[in-house]
Formats: C-alpha cells, structure tokens, sequence
C-alpha cells in the first residue's frame, strides 16, 4: 500500500517539475507539443463562451458582438466568438460599447491568442528544423523500393556511385555508416553533382543494429554491399568484425519474400571463413587485399594488365556477361568460339543442387572439344545479347604455317617495392607463387626493422616464401638520395604501393612525388630501367603522372569497386570471378603476338583464336605496340599486320612454382 506523501505530492505540482515533464513528453514526441497547444485553445475558447452567457440578457451587447439574438444558436455562436478572439487578435477592437466583463475576457482571449497562435507557428517552424536536421544528420526513415545499399564507409563508396551512374539507369542509393555524417554528405555532393541517373541518400546509423537496417528498408532492396571499416594503421582492432556483424543480423532477417543480392568485402582474407559462418546462405565475398595484390603483381609480370582488366570490367563496352543460346547442343566449345562473329567465348555455366544448397558452377577456357549441352549457359565477353546471334558460317580453319616462338613465362629476378600498407604480406605471397626462379625483393618504407618483423609474425607461421628472399629497409621514399642509393636500375620492376607509413602523408602525393624522382633517375640513366607499377588511391592523382616512367597503375579502391559493383547487380558472376582470382585457376595474359601467328603478314583476328586454341587458350584482344591501343573483342574478320612488340590478351591456365 503506497504511503501518503505530501512531499512527493507538493513535488508534483511545483513549477519545475511540470516544466520538466513537459521537456521529458516533448523529447519523446515533439506532438506533444501541438496537444497542449489545443488543449489550451479548448480551455480558453470555454472561458470565453462564458461571455456570452454573461451578456446574454444584454441584447445591445450581444449587436455590438455582432451575435445573433436566436438563443437556439447561442452555443454555436458563443464557441464562434471565443474562437475568433483567440486567432484573430483583431476581433477585440469590436469590443467597444459591449459590456466590462465581456470585453475584459476578450481581451484575455485575445492576449492568450497571440501566445497561443505564436507557439503554433513555433510548432510547424521547429517542425520543418526538426525534419531539415534529421536529413543533415542522415536519421531520417527510408522509403525506397529497390534500392542499392551500402553498409559502412571506406574509400570505394564514390567508385561504386560512379560505376552505377555508369550504366545509365535510374538507380536510388542508400548509404548507412558510422562515419561522420558531414564528411561523408561532402564526400558524396561532391560525385553526385554530376550524376543524371542515380541519387544518393547519405544515413548515419550502425549496420550492425537491426533497427538502422529496417529504417533503411532493407527489406525492400535489391542489392546490398557489405564493406570493410577503414582502421588506422597499427590499429588492434579489425576492419572485418563489424562487416561480420552486420552479416550476422541480415542472416537473421526475416526476409519474408525475395532475399536482395548481397555481396561482403572483407580486408584480410584470414577472416574468409569467418565471413562463411556468419551467413547460411551463399553470399560472394571479395578480398580487397587478396584482389589488390594479385593485380599488382600481374602488372609486374605483363604490362598494359591494368588496362586490360579496367577495360573488361568496367561498365563501358565489353563486359563478361552470361547468357542462354539456343541450338548449342552436340556443339564442340572451340567450334561455337570459331563461329560467333562479334562476341568471345570464355567459358559455360550452369546451376547444380548440392546438399540441398543451390549453387553456381563456372568452366573458363574448356578444352575446345568439350561437347556443349542444352542446359549450360555460355559466359561471353560482349557488348549486347543481339552480337551473340552473329554467326560465320562459312568454314573458317585455315592453318598458317610459321615457327612460333616458344612462350616464355616472365622471370622476375629483382624487385623492389616501396611503401607498405596492410596489403604487402599478400603481395610478397604472389610474387613467391608465380616466381619462377629465386628473387630478390628489397621492401623500403617508415617503419622501422621491428615492426616489419612483428608484421610478418603475425600473418603468417614460420617461414612460408618459398622462392622470395625479403629483404627490409626503412627510408624515406620520398627522397631523391635515398632512391640514388638503391640503384634502381638494376632491378626488373619497382611496385608502389600507397603508403600509409607516413601518417602525416596523403599516400597518393608520396607516391606522384617518388615518381618524379624516378623521371629524373631514368632521365640520367643509361642503363637498363625497370618497370614502374604504382598503386594510387585516386584516379584524379593517377593523371598528375603522365609524364613519368610509370608502366602501369592500378587503382586500388576502384579496381575492387568493380567487382563489388558487378556481384551486386549479377550474383551469378561469383563463379568466374572466383575461378579468375583463384590460386592455379584461370588468368589473363599478355603474350607476344610472334607465340601465335607469324609477323608481318595480314591475317584474321580468326587466325589468332584458332592459334590460341592450339594451346589451349582463349584470345579476348590484342594491344598493339606502336599505337599502344588496346583492342577487346574485335570481329573476327577484324585483319591485322601484327608488328614486333604487338601483344595477344589471353584467358590462360596459371602457372604457379
């Protein structure tokens, strides 16, 4: 039984504690606001019909109110006059000649009015501040229908944006992340403003509560991308864990009908399987770090790679797409290759059930007398589905007689690589898979000889390069001394990575800046000049080095947004690219064109695809040495006269050590 309380009680009624209760109601909904407000408009609008009654027996009162004298409408009247005194302060001037008590509650009226008409125009004020603060803060509810979402921040968000304006469709983005809400609503203004086809809508809030997913309308998006948190260098913390809760609480979803394309970016491959067991469904992961170093290192080996792979999957004019044909039945592989005119074959597709899971099977680069059946779908490099009805129909083999020079695999014996981000493990373990003799490869940056060592430690147990002996140095790799110093030219190539060892550094000027200097050291050289491949966060940066000796640049962010960007939109290319950028899988290549068919001498691009065929590999184009322009899918009646230093771009088998 509750004790009477007069404290308690005179607590209550005290002035503080209403102002207090009316803060705490306000916050929780700003309504309440507009309830008092019609509470007190109710209150005062009866305190003034009280007038009437008061002036009823004084009919010259009642004229002088303008007031009918029917007392069967008196109520109606009165409620009428009260209410008129509180919204029009001017009704009060025809107060005069009517009675003292009448015109001092008017006038009560009147003065409550312009208070009460004043908290309302408040009101519907604070109201619009209160929704224009929301959309700053990016709180607000989300009310799309198909839209693409993101979840969380790094640099890839405005190459994304970009690629989806790229493909000149209506599009709504979403974006929920942690992030500072103004930078990232700069950072996006600034991309967006030449955008015709997608708009953006910046949310802050955590992707890892499932109360920020359904303001987002999760449940009513297409597509949804995962990605990894950008972490200070040196950070204990894990860029990957809050991407793996956030994973957790989709697989939690009730999805209810159709379950959006979701594809996760992950920093460090370690955490692949995390990622695995987070979801129950079949979700396309992408390594950034995996991804970015086996770029890297392909530039190393074949120049203009960079080129090649931004050309086949950006969204411009070939893309690899999958698609069914009819008729391919009893078909060979390399027969179908030989006949379709404007489209390259790569490779067949299907979908099999296994343990009850759905699951995407992908062949590139079969043997070309592998037996073509009805259900496969065929994965091509082409522009639209109306190329791949183009038939050649007339017999097409011919044999061109010639000695083909045999195909040597690049020999990478020194390379020195300058800069260090968290990449570079994954980088020096490519370069020992594709080593094909010992090398030597010299690591410069920032940080000093322990940290290196606890790095390497960390990732990996006991010794594991093989074919590499690493050896490190910390420099400033900015300095035109210190690169003297390291006789660049004796190496084969020189790998820049973005360098986040100097944190006080933008990665990218470091890395325009080291290549200035390598102008001038091979401007002074006369020997031998190795190869330059540089890694650059920003595209804008990577035109600054025109005129340097860069051979090849890749850009980072970018790159992994287009894969990011493809998986999303096409789940069903998980497949190849997982057989692209698997160990031992299938990759591609730049040859010289003197492996396949003879110089000098016009021929076919058909002459080219048979040629490859013979070695079991798939010719996507050529890249031509005195233009150095790179052609992807030309007609096979497209003719060339190929020239010393001409290059074929090959879909091949990998050849590791």
């Amino acid at each position: 039984m509750r004790v009477f309380d007069l404290e308690r009680i005179k607590n209550r009624l005290s002035p503080g504690y209403l102002r207090y209760s009316v803060f705490v109601r306000t916050r929780k909904s700003p309504l309440f606001i507009l309830f008092l407000v019609f509470v007190a408009i109710g209150f005062f609008t009866l305190l003034g019909m009280s007038a009437y009654f008061f002036g009823l027996l004084e009919p010259e009162s009642l004229k002088a109110e303008g007031i009918s004298g029917d007392y069967d409408s008196g109520f109606v009247d009165s409620f009428l006059w009260s209410l008129k005194h509180i919204l029009d302060p001017g009704a009060w001037s025809e107060d005069y000649s009517a009675p003292l008590m009448i015109t001092l509650i008017g006038l009560v009226n009147t003065i409550v009015g312009l208070m009460i008409v004043g908290m309302l125009i408040g009101f519907v004020v604070n109201l619009i501040n209160v929704a224009m603060d929301e959309l700053r803060r990016g709180s607000i509810d989300v009310h799309e229908i198909d839209h693409f979402l993101i979840l969380g921040w790094n640099r890839k968000v405005l190459s994304i944006l970009t690629f989806l304006e790229a493909l000149n469709k209506r599009q709504a983005v979403v974006l929920l992340s942690n992030a500072d809400i103004d930078m990232v609503s700069e950072e996006v203004r600034h991309v967006e403003r030449n955008f015709k086809h997608v708009t953006v809508s910046p949310q802050h809030g955590s992707p890892t509560l499932a109360a920020e997913l359904e303001r987002v309308s999760i449940r009513d998006s297409s597509s949804v991308v995962l990605l990894a948190d950008e972490v200070d260098e040196g950070s204990d913390q894990s860029n990957d864990i809050p991407t793996i809760k956030s994973l957790m609480q989709l697989d939690n979803l009730d999805w209810h009908g159709k379950r959006p394309n979701i594809v996760v970016e992950v920093a460090n491959k370690e955490n692949l399987d995390l990622v695995e067991l987070a979801s129950t469904a079949s979700v396309p992961v992408v390594s950034s770090a995996d991804f970015v170093s086996k770029t890297l290192v392909q530039c190393a080996r074949y120049e203009g790679y960079a080129e090649v792979y931004s050309s086949i999957f950006a969204f411009e004019d070939n893309e690899i797409q999958i698609r069914k044909m009819d008729g391919i039945e009893g078909k060979l592989f390399g027969e179908l290759a030989e006949q379709l005119e404007s489209a390259i074959l790569l490779g067949v597709s299907w979908t099999e059930v296994k343990n009850g899971v759905e699951r995407r099977v992908a062949i590139l680069n079969p043997e070309p007398d592998y037996d073509l059946v009805e259900d496969e779908e065929l994965i091509v490099l082409g522009e639209t589905m109306s190329e791949l009805l183009e038939y050649r129909h007339e017999d097409t083999h011919e044999t061109v007689e010639f000695e083909a020079k045999p195909y040597e695999r690049p020999n990478l014996k020194k390379a020195l690589i300058l800069g260090w981000n968290d990449n570079i493990y994954q980088t020096l373990l490519e370069f020992d898979g594709h080593a094909v003799s010992n090398i030597e490869i010299t690591v410069v940056s920032g940080h000093d000889t322990s940290y290196y060592e606890s790095y390497l430690a960390q990732r990996s147990e006991g010794d594991v390069f093989r074919n590499i002996s690493a050896n490190y140095l910390q420099a400033d790799t900015a300095s035109q001394d210190v690169l003297k110093g390291l006789e660049v030219h004796d190496y084969d190539v020189v790998v820049l990575l973005a360098d986040e060892s100097h944190a006080a550094y933008d990665p990218d000027s470091r890395t325009a800046l080291t290549l200035l200097i390598l102008r001038q050291l091979k401007a002074d050289s006369k020997d031998h000049f190795p190869k330059v491949v540089a890694e650059f966060y920003d595209q804008d940066s990577r035109a600054l080095c025109v005129e340097t000796p860069l051979t090849d640049a890749v850009i980072s962010p970018e790159f992994v947004s287009m894969q990011l960007t493809h998986l999303a939109r096409e789940p069903v290319l998980a497949s190849i690219y997982r057989e692209l950028l698997s160990a031992g899988g299938i990759e591609i290549a730049l040859r010289p064109v003197e492996c396949y068919v003879p110089l000098n001498q016009e021929l076919e691009f058909l002459r080219v695809i048979q040629a490859t065929q013979s070695e079991n590999e798939i010719a996507l184009g050529v890249r031509l040495a005195n233009s150095a322009e790179l052609l992807l899918n030309p007609t096979n009646s497209t003719r060339f006269e190929f020239k010393e230093g001409d290059l074929v771009v090959v879909l091949a088998q990998q050849v590791y050590s």
